[in-house]
């Protein structure tokens, strides 16, 4: 009988990382997950080995060698640590990078991984740069060995971004009362964390090429649609044009007066790259109903109002909805 395969996440308590250790472990996999344990528990069946990734001696208490090596990290001085500590130890490594590490601005509708990426940044104080810099020199460390996944926006229960579950959550917070939207129609793209984490599981350890793993395209307002019916909501839906959101100060995707999954139009095709490869090789799109259901469980449970620094607050959205309202 085979050794069950040795996986090693560089995180693991936290949501992507966990749902990926979580996944390795259901496939039968001896799963050790490196973290501080500040952030909460690895998933059942995987092994806790604390190590702050800021401090010298990390990685010290890690012994062997590893049939697969996961690194979620966004922080470059962490990858390039890691590399330096483990990958004459690993027989493949799985680096999450992030479709951000594309570029935004004229990226053609339908852009696959072949498409422009964005400057890099070794600093790590520009995400999709710093994305961009860890792709670069965990190719040249690693070569064939590595696979590249650059996911879209998640979605799903445990949403740490704050961005997806917005729209169910506010449909299910206003009940019969007015939710406000943008008028403008426009792409949208989610993968749900499931999915993605089985992919990573079942298929990135077998390959040595990048995936964009990016979810289904569909139309903000058909989501919208889906939100409002899954949640029963029976209240005006308000319509907002660019230019009225933009003199209420709301902006888009995240932030404290931001409509999450909503993208300015000049960089709407960010949402609509393909998915053709990630698809081929064997990655799943779940039906939209399904992230939504989990991500509304998971607004339920946080609290429907809660404080957010990444989306518009239920007292401003009614505040805009007022003024919008009365020509002001």
């Amino acid at each position: 009988m085979a050794a069950p395969r040795r996986v090693l996440v560089l995180g693991g308590t936290r949501w992507l990382g966990g749902a990926v250790a979580a996944r390795h472990v259901a496939l039968g996999a001896e799963v050790v997950c490196l973290a501080r344990g500040a952030s909460g528990p690895v998933p059942d069946g995987a092994h806790l080995v604390v190590g702050d990734r800021d401090r010298d001696g990390a990685y010290d208490a890690l012994e062997g060698e590893w049939d697969e090596v996961v690194d979620v990290s966004r922080v470059p001085a962490h990858a390039s640590t890691a590399l330096d500590e483990l990958a004459g130890r690993a027989r493949h490594w799985t680096c999450i990078s992030s479709v951000s590490a594309q570029r935004l601005d004229g990226a053609p509708v339908g852009a696959d991984e072949d498409d422009e990426l964005v400057p890099e940044d070794a600093s790590g104080e520009e995400y999709g740069g710093a994305k961009s810099w860890i792709e670069r020199v965990a190719r040249e460390r690693l070569g064939e060995r590595l696979a590249i996944v650059r996911p879209g926006l998640i979605g799903g229960r445990g949403d740490e971004s704050d961005r997806f579950g917005y729209w169910v959550g506010r449909f299910a917070l206003a009940g019969d009362g007015p939710v406000l939207a943008p008028a403008r129609d426009q792409p949208t793209q989610t993968i749900d964390v499931r999915d993605l984490a089985a992919f990573v599981a079942e298929h990135a350890w077998s390959r040595s090429d990048v995936v964009n793993a990016v979810g289904a395209e569909m139309t903000l307002h058909a989501h919208l649609a889906m939100a409002r019916e899954l949640t029963g909501h029976s209240g005006e839906l308000v319509l907002a044009s660019d230019a009225e959101l933009e003199a209420q100060a709301i902006g888009h995707w995240a932030g404290p007066r931001a409509l999450p999954l909503t993208l300015p139009a000049a960089i709407a095709s960010h949402a609509q790259r393909s998915s053709a490869r990630y698809r081929s090789a064997g990655g799943e799109h779940r039906p939209l109903r399904e992230t939504l259901e989990a991500a509304l469980a998971d607004e339920r449970e946080r609290g429907l109002d809660r404080p957010s620094a990444a989306r518009l607050s239920r007292a401003d959205e009614l505040a805009a909805i007022d003024s919008l309202a009365s020509g002001a």
